[in-house]
């Protein structure tokens, strides 16, 4: 029986591109972007090649030709071998200047996400900003689409899995500002997103380090404070304010 290395290749694409969701399911380090390994998506590569590859090797009586599994296995190996599987792309949210400014921010320790629902909640939660970032896109309007991010840890990365979820659409976010408000126990440190009517998508403010002060609000942890004022004056003009669409 004869083999066409055409035919080789085309299977040993398959074979990798149905590998990719596994891949990313299990190997969050590679930080591929989820939209761009959806189901359907690597069924249909898979399915255009096969039946590409059909057709080509169809004999004229009409036989098929078989492909020797070991030979499909050589070559995939080859294939990775030699550049054959797609690298893992950088984030899809590393241009986004709220992302920057937020990765700036993991030395800051614990901090609380407020978030006020119009219809009448406020949702307060203790987080951390060195968690990871992890990009999904949500579609909205007429053929447009939102690039979000996920704050999500500490011990997985994973959806439902994390112990704390922080989802933000950074199409939405257009500016942020650096705020020091007076609260009943002292000076609070404040960061409010907004959009572009100037409304709070959420607000991340300096935690307390409660156990450490006897179980008492009013103090930060060492160094907090610090590092918030050295983002301030990094990103913010003279009166605190970022715009998040330079």
């Amino acid at each position: 029986m004869v083999t066409r290395p055409d035919t080789l290749l085309r299977v040993a694409m398959v074979m990798m591109a149905l590998s990719l969701q596994t891949t990313a399911a299990f190997t969050p380090s590679l930080r591929l972007h989820p939209g761009s390994l959806s189901r359907p998506a690597v069924r249909e590569v898979g399915r255009r090649f096969l039946v590409s590859a059909s057709a080509d090797d169809r004999g004229s009586k009409g036989a098929t030709k078989s492909l020797p599994r070991r030979g499909a296995l050589g070559l995939g190996f080859a294939a990775a071998l030699f550049g054959g599987v797609p690298k893992a792309s950088a984030d899809p949210i590393d241009n986004y200047k709220l992302v920057q400014i937020l990765k700036d921010c993991k030395d800051f320790g614990p901090v609380r996400f407020i978030t006020v629902a119009p219809t009448g909640a406020v949702l307060e939660s203790i987080g951390r900003l060195d968690y990871a970032y992890v990009p999904f896109e949500i579609a909205f309007g007429k053929n447009k689409k939102g690039q979000w991010v996920r704050i999500a840890g500490p011990k997985s990365q994973e959806k439902y899995v994390a112990t704390f979820e922080c989802s933000i659409n950074l199409d939405n976010a257009a500016g942020l500002e650096f705020v020091t408000l007076d609260g009943p126990s002292g000076k609070l440190y404040c960061m409010r997103i907004q959009n572009k009517e100037g409304e709070k998508i959420i607000t991340i403010l300096l935690n307390y380090d409660i156990e450490g002060n006897g179980g008492k609000p009013g103090k930060y942890p060492d160094g907090s404070v610090e590092r918030w004022m050295e983002v301030k004056k990094k990103y913010g003009d003279s009166y605190g304010a970022v715009s998040l669409l330079d």
